[in-house]
């Protein structure tokens, strides 16, 4: 008598295109301000410890985060270093079409 085996499947490995291209993770509340890249709100709020937001490539053209060190922020699934981007702790950047984040006004 034969068996027959099938072979093991191999699953996909995560790529960039599948991770959100900007992640918000709240470990504290944080008041926040998300435009998208028509300039429309996408996210204007409170949000409190646990709650999470993501956002794709090219959604996202600028953001405001109060009390920014109760928010841990990932560019493309890489942590991101608030500091550059905060004033008296409040974080404001945009992203560019290519999603790299700069100073906002």
């Amino acid at each position: 008598r034969t068996r027959l085996v099938a072979p093991m499947a191999t699953l996909p490995t995560p790529s960039a295109a599948t991770q959100p291209a900007l992640s918000l993770n709240f470990i504290g509340n944080s008041w926040v301000e998300v435009r998208g890249a028509d300039g429309r709100v996408l996210e204007s709020g409170e949000l409190g410890t646990g709650q999470q937001r993501s956002y794709a490539v090219g959604e996202v053209s600028r953001v405001v985060l109060g009390n920014s060190s109760a928010v841990e922020v990932r560019n493309a699934g890489k942590s991101v270093d608030l500091t550059p981007f905060s004033r008296a702790n409040v974080a404001r950047f945009t992203l560019s079409s290519d999603g790299s984040l700069t100073p906002g006004d």
